[in-house]
């Protein structure tokens, strides 16, 4: 099989490709306050928005460590990259909000109806927004009908100021990153090397069949269900293929609510619905979570060499079909996952707490689940009766493998033997 990231690099490279002749003339333009000396005390523009509206295609904007006031849309190929001067290199972006060109998602960089653009080196802060509702959208950064990359950035601030006026699943408010579309692609989004916090829905969320993400090397932290709704670091949805690997995420326990309520709140690490064929996950640390990864709806997906560890109210991973009626001929193998919880009659009620955990009766079938380690856990792997389970390794589970058939209703007790 085939990973995502070949066909998204391919496609980088052949946009690339094209911009190496498109950037032949390409200007290099500064940005920086007069103040701040960047550079050599004459920067040719004071404000992004003027160097955005100056560029020409394949421009690179060079902006000056200092705080940006800007609200950005961006339609045409270009690089934003913050620079370093004088010791400093952080230029922050913190606009207060608002809607511009009627876009249904407020957002401090919209990227839209263009490819090629590169987001560099630089902090983006959604945090002064007014919205109160699940309308409009908020999001650090939108790519919209676009195709691009985000790398070494901190993407933060994107909550709303009453979390629990959008309770709504599966797409909630407040994203750090946004990508999406509103006509076929295909869009390719690259998410590499940045730190991504303080959202209240999804840290990531990439929504659209004519998507391609590469999702990778993040730390992404959110503050799970203490916001009251449905929080997941990344989130991937109707039809849009990823590459998700090496990010490190955490996102809360349910501390104080009980673990039945958590349920109806949780936060979900890594969560896949009605993906496109052909999906990877691997080599992610999640930890802190409900589900380190959620699976609902897919074909062809491969999930390997992720860890996964301190789940509490649900499983390591929980896979269902019912999003787009079955999950099959995919692989999970390789996986790590430990200390999921908790081993009591929680569990047996909730039929949670298991390394793996299948929802029976959702389409669920012709999937290999091979060679996971699990440890410490209420159960192994459960449900698996329409897959095939070899070669997994389980340390200190109450009940290594259980299926449907011989238990339909719930599981069995959590009695120590």
């Amino acid at each position: 099989m085939k990973k995502p990231v070949v066909s998204l690099s391919i496609a980088l490279w052949l946009l690339g490709a094209v911009c190496i002749v498109a950037q032949a003339g390409a200007k290099t333009r500064t940005v920086g306050p007069a103040q701040t000396g960047c550079p050599d005390g004459k920067s040719e523009y004071t404000s992004i928005s003027a160097a955005v509206a100056a560029a020409s295609p394949g421009d690179v904007i060079e902006i000056c460590p200092a705080v940006y006031p800007e609200q950005l849309i961006i339609t045409k190929p270009l690089t934003l990259r913050g620079v370093e001067f004088n010791g400093f290199s952080r230029a922050l972006l913190q606009p207060t909000l608002s809607d511009l060109q009627g876009l249904a998602t407020e957002a401090v960089i919209t990227v839209i109806g263009t490819h090629d653009v590169t987001i560099d080196n630089l902090a983006v802060d959604a945090s002064q927004n007014t919205v109160a509702s699940c309308s409009p959208g908020v999001a650090g950064i939108h790519f919209y009908n676009a195709s691009g990359t985000v790398t070494n950035s901190a993407i933060f601030g994107a909550k709303l100021p009453n979390p629990l006026s959008c309770t709504s699943l599966p797409f909630g408010n407040g994203f750090a990153i946004l990508v999406d579309d509103s006509r076929s692609g295909p869009f390719a989004v690259s998410v590499v090397n940045n730190s991504i916090h303080d959202y209240t829905a999804n840290g990531v969320q990439a929504n659209g069949s004519g998507i391609d993400v590469e999702i990778a090397h993040n730390n992404i932290s959110g503050i799970g269900p203490a916001t009251g709704i449905f929080q997941f670091a990344v989130f991937l949805l109707n039809g849009t293929v990823g590459y998700i690997h090496d990010n490190i995420i955490t996102e809360g326990l349910c501390g104080s609510i009980d673990p039945t309520d958590c349920i109806n709140i949780r936060s979900e690490g890594i969560t896949l619905r009605a993906i496109g064929d052909g999906t990877v996950v691997e080599h992610n640390y999640i930890s802190n979570a409900q589900s380190g990864i959620f699976i609902n709806g897919a074909n062809n997906l491969k999930v390997s060499k992720n860890v996964i560890s301190n789940i509490d109210a649900m499983s390591g991973m929980d896979i269902q079909g019912s999003a787009s009626g079955s999950f099959t001929n995919s692989h999970i193998s390789g996986n790590s996952i430990g200390n999921v919880g908790p081993i009591n009659a929680y569990a047996s009620n909730n039929e949670e707490g298991c390394g793996i955990n299948e929802y029976s009766g959702t389409g669920v079938s012709g999937n290999e689940i091979t060679d996971n380690t699990i440890d410490d856990a209420y159960c192994g792997v459960a449900y698996v009766s329409a897959d095939f389970v070899q070669g997994d390794a389980y340390f200190n589970t109450l009940y290594t493998e259980l299926n449907a058939d011989l238990y339909p209703t719930t599981f069995p007790p959590a009695t120590e033997p």
